[in-house]
């Protein structure tokens, strides 16, 4: 992972990622860009299957514990900010 990852299927392997086990059966992991259904398959290419996914944070902006699955709500302006001065 801390080197990229040539997926099935791709001509470039993926940027590097950070992967950080929180139990046997749970990992953190962090990535700099989305390629379609990125996570699973670069888990699968280590031989490991992803069971479920659960997005914590995009683009520098942490997302809200209490926002559940399907939930959305409006950036604030600060927020809004932030990213513009990416």
């Amino acid at each position: 992972m801390a080197e990229g990852i040539l997926l099935e299927g791709e001509e470039t392997p993926t940027q590097p990622a950070t992967l950080r086990f929180i139990t046997p059966q749970q990992a953190e992991l962090t990535i700099t860009e989305g390629r379609y259904h990125q996570v699973k398959r670069m888990i699968a290419a280590i031989g490991n299957r992803c069971e479920a996914l659960r997005r914590v944070a995009i683009a520098g902006l942490a997302l809200p514990a209490d926002l559940d699955e399907g939930d959305w709500r409006y950036l604030t302006p600060s927020e809004v900010d932030s990213l513009l001065d990416r």
